[in-house]
């Protein structure tokens, strides 16, 4: 009998949960570096009762866990996640009155926009392309070519960790340069938007270059998960680490990508701990030379002992 830190089994969430309950799952085939050791569990809740029970169990007992979407903005480690992984896959709800649409927090941010600018409805257009869903766009308010996710948001729908069901409004919520101050620690089930009118035909034409700039910008022939550093106040990562001399360096397969000094990609088999490497190398250069305190846009899992920063 497989038993959980806090003593809850495997075969109690079973018995408990109507969801998927999956042991041992790799969590390298759930992330865009296709980088990482197995979770321990993975759970995947089949509505937001499922899940206030499973928050139940989890809380009541301690076990450690975290909630993960597309796998797009995170770096697990080689040895995984020890605890009970959240994969709100059910919740993919896509409901449109007219420019107003209800979306689901486990839709993928591309299809979701897709589906919305086959509608005609504008202003998602230029985040083409982003990886990850929908939960975790708006969890740091995702953004790309000066639009954000937030830009015509209405609320947000959370579950806090106490269980309880809330409705937070765009200025509720506290949206800033990627971040969500209100709903970060908290279950994001979906949320509500309305958007200008546009053509079908004009909206697929950004669409498209918006993705060819990507294609031409972004090393997106390696798994990688986008920008490693939030844009520090005044500068650009890129031309730093670039400035640097940092642009190709290698540790192991991981790599600064000779295409985009901001991003580190997977030239295959890369580990954790080589992207890690990496990760404190810039830090700690960009740190010496400039001053400038660099911080994580992606996060941290599985690292004992090692601060998200």
């Amino acid at each position: 009998m497989t038993q959980l830190p806090g003593g809850l089994t495997i075969e109690a969430l079973r018995a408990e949960l109507r969801g998927e309950v999956l042991e041992n799952e790799p969590l390298k085939d759930r992330t865009t570096y296709r980088i990482g050791g197995p979770a321990r569990v993975l759970v995947c809740p089949k509505d937001s009762e499922d899940l206030r029970r499973l928050n139940e169990l989890i809380r009541s007992r301690g076990v450690p866990s975290f909630i993960l979407g597309g796998g797009a903005n995170v770096l697990v480690s080689d040895t995984g996640f020890d605890g009970i992984v959240v994969h709100l896959k059910h919740f993919n709800r896509l409901e449109f009155q007219g420019a107003t649409v209800a979306a689901g927090a486990g839709l993928a941010l591309d299809g979701f926009v897709s589906q919305c600018l086959k509608r005609g409805l504008a202003g998602l257009e230029r985040l083409s392309g982003i990886p990850g869903t929908l939960g975790g766009a708006l969890r740091m308010n995702a953004g790309a070519f000066d639009a954000e996710i937030s830009d015509h948001l209405l609320e947000v729908e959370c579950m806090d960790f106490d269980g309880n069901r809330r409705f937070l409004s765009k200025s509720q919520v506290g949206f800033d340069y990627r971040r969500a101050h209100a709903i970060r620690d908290t279950y994001i089930l979906g949320a509500t938007f309305h958007f200008p009118k546009g053509t079908v035909e004009g909206l697929f034409i950004a669409r498209e270059e918006i993705l060819s700039r990507r294609c031409e910008k972004q090393p997106w022939q390696y798994p990688t998960a986008g920008s490693v550093f939030k844009r520090p106040p005044g500068h650009y990562t890129g031309r730093l680490v670039e400035d640097l001399g940092l642009k190709g360096t290698r540790i192991g397969r991981a790599q600064i990508s000779p295409k985009h000094a901001g991003i580190i990609v997977n030239l295959g088999g890369a580990k954790a701990s080589d992207v890690l490497g990496l990760i404190r190398l810039v830090q700690a250069e960009v740190l010496r030379h400039y001053g400038v305190q660099l911080e994580l846009e992606q996060e941290l899992i599985g690292f004992d002992g090692i601060e998200n920063v």
